[in-house]
């Protein structure tokens, strides 16, 4: 993999050239594939798809270096001048990105997988996500941020606060010496950062006020399709609350807001990074991606 990575630096042209995505990523990713055929890889699709990326865009850089050695004479000693060489180095460049920071670290990768099944109740409450994330559609990307904090919000010591951690590092504490990376991992957004304690209270405010209290799934997907199709529709589908809460839910929305443009803002490359990988898993198949295609030097 250290003559790929090379290879990639020198004749990439259309992305970074990086040359630092070592072999590991293929050994987490071949580790959470023997791991899903053992546990049958029921709730962890999502990790299937990303590992069987990694693997399947190794296997297509092995099949090329193969076929192009039987034609060697034909390839152009400007290396960035071979097509299908730089889309499969393209191709291996941005799959392997994705795996060093979601497949090689165990906690992102379950923080992924959980949300991604959050997303899918989502879709069951509110039809119209189905629809957005097949379709790509524009407002998908201003609902997205809003699904990844509420899934924060309903539960903060998940795993899935490992990603929400990890795209906005300023507004969680550090962690204490020694501690893992998975353990009790709202505890530092509790102890320290204010406004996003606040914003939590104000969630714990309105699942109270919807009857139910925090963890309550009922009033959980009133206000995740409220969060979709917005809160003008909120009958269509969702259930119904009085006045008062249904206030409470608007204002809850409108503070979620900024929070969801700081999800996005913060670090638009990492942003841009996850949003992407959470489509992919919410309607890619782990096999669909890496289909063969016509040899070309």
């Amino acid at each position: 993999m250290r003559h790929v990575a090379t290879l990639n630096s020198v004749a990439n042209f259309k992305r970074k050239g990086r040359d630092d995505l070592g072999c590991d990523i293929l050994d987490s990713a071949r580790a959470v594939l023997r791991q899903q055929q053992q546990d049958g890889g029921r709730g962890r699709e999502a990790a299937l798809v990303l590992a069987c990326d990694v693997v399947g865009s190794y296997n297509a850089m092995r099949t090329y270096f193969r076929k192009v050695g039987t034609c060697i004479e034909h390839v152009d000693p400007h290396l960035c001048n071979n097509a299908g060489l730089v889309a499969r180095l393209v191709d291996w460049e941005e799959t392997w990105e994705v795996g060093a920071r979601y497949v090689r670290s165990a906690p992102l990768l379950d923080a992924i997988c959980d949300l991604v099944a959050e997303i899918r109740a989502a879709q069951q409450v509110a039809p119209e996500l189905t629809t957005m994330c097949e379709d790509c559609d524009v407002e998908l990307f201003l609902v997205l941020p809003r699904i990844v904090m509420l899934c924060f919000l309903d539960d903060p010591l998940n795993k899935r606060t490992e990603l929400v951690r990890s795209l906005l590092p300023h507004r969680f504490g550090p962690r204490a010496e020694g501690a893992a990376a998975d353990s009790q991992p709202g505890a530092a957004f509790m102890k320290v950062d204010l406004e996003l304690k606040a914003l939590y209270d104000q969630y714990k405010e309105v699942m109270n006020l919807l009857g139910g209290g925090v963890r309550d799934r009922a009033a959980w997907e009133l206000v995740v399709r409220q969060a979709v199709v917005g809160s003008e529709e909120h009958r269509s589908g969702g259930g119904e609350c009085h006045p008062g809460a249904q206030g409470a839910v608007a204002n809850l929305l409108r503070a979620l807001e900024p929070w969801s443009l700081e999800l996005q803002r913060h670090c638009p490359e990492d942003w841009n990074q996850c949003s992407a990988v959470l489509v992919h898993c919410l309607t890619g198949d782990a096999q669909q991606k890496k289909q063969p295609c016509k040899f070309q030097v």
